[in-house]
Order: structure tokens, then sequence, then C-alpha cells
């Protein structure tokens, strides 16, 4: 009679918690069936703008020696993230000043035994870089990539380097700071840095 009391007792006991045992495992394999097409389905495009600073560094101004200056600058860009870490994009600058800069480029003998720079004349020039960004960690991003710089005189090749520090604000949305460093082919340099605000979709 003990034995037979142990017995329902110990069934008594065990029924409730094999059921919640088993309600538990239902719900995980609800929420992970769920999971799945969230995961499938998350956020790949990042679309942004900002605005910038574009130190040109060999700029000449009132016919004066090269030297460097700042102007005003405005970026538009968009990525289409593979995952969390990697991604492939469309930047673009324009800076809303026209300029004079020197080129890098020799162009012959001058008076002296000085090779002579040539003098290009940049009218609202407008950059456009494909670019592979890499983010190691979520608050990090660096990237490179090549493009041409437009502008109503002449245009250039361009080879772009660069970093991104993004903070994610809600609903994502992200703020970012950017600084990337521009090398236009046999013409010249500029370093780019500004704020920017920018959605995940």
């Amino acid at each position: 009679m003990a034995k037979h009391f142990i017995y329902l007792f110990t069934f008594l006991c065990l029924a409730p918690i094999s059921a919640l045992i088993a309600q538990e495992e239902a719900h995980t394999v609800e929420h992970n069936q769920e999971a799945e097409p969230h995961k499938e389905h998350r956020e790949k495009h990042f679309i942004s703008a900002s605005i910038n600073h574009t130190i040109i560094f060999s700029a000449v101004k009132d016919n004066e020696s090269r030297s460097a200056i700042s102007l005003p600058s405005f970026g538009v860009n968009y990525t289409y993230f593979f995952n969390e870490k990697f991604g492939l994009g469309l930047h673009s600058d324009i800076i809303v000043e026209d300029f004079v800069v020197e080129s890098d480029a020799a162009q012959g003998e001058g008076n002296g035994n000085e090779p002579e720079l040539e003098v290009i004349e940049r009218g609202t020039p407008i950059a456009v870089a494909a670019v592979f960004l890499y983010k190691p960690l979520p608050f990090l991003g660096f990237l490179a990539g090549a493009g041409r710089e437009f502008s109503k005189h002449e245009d250039f090749n361009l080879i772009r380097i660069g970093v991104e520090a993004p903070f994610n604000i809600s609903h994502h949305w992200e703020v970012f700071a950017t600084v990337t460093y521009d090398i236009a082919i046999d013409a010249y340099d500029s370093l780019n840095y500004g704020i920017g605000i920018g959605k995940m979709f």
C-alpha cells in the first residue's frame, strides 16, 4: 500500500513538471520558427546624408603659393550590407565652392631647373566612389574604393580610403562621424570629415 502511495505521489508531482517542460519546448520551437524569417528579412540597405568640411592641401588663393584651405561639403551615401560586417556602397560628395589647386604632376621644365606645376580649376566638384566597407565592430567601419571626381573644368579618377563611427539611435536610425581621404590621380589630395545621419531598412 505504501508503495502504491509513493508511486501515486511521484506521478502527481512529476506530471505538472513534465507538462511545463513540454510547454517550454513548444514555446522555444515556436520562437525559433518566428526568429528565422526575421533573420532572413533583416535590414540590409543603408541610406545616409552628411555635412562635411573638406581640406584641400594644395590650393592656390590670390595667386599666392599653395596652402591648405577648408571648404564646406555635403555627402549622400548608399550601402548594401551582405551581413553584419561586410558591405558595398556608392558614396558621393559635393564641395559647394570653386577653388584652384596646383597639381602634383609636373608639366615640363619651367624657367629654372625645377618642373612647372599645373594649375587646375575646380568648380563645385562632385566625387562619386564605389567603396567596400568592413565593420570589425558595430561602432567602427573601414572603407576603401575608387571612383571619379566630376567638375565643369576637368574630371579625375580618384582613390578613397576612410573610417566611420556609427551610433545607433532607435528604429534603425544611426548618427555617425566620418573621415575620408581622397587621392585625385594626377591632381590633388583632400581630407573630408563630418557628421551624418542615416537609416537602415
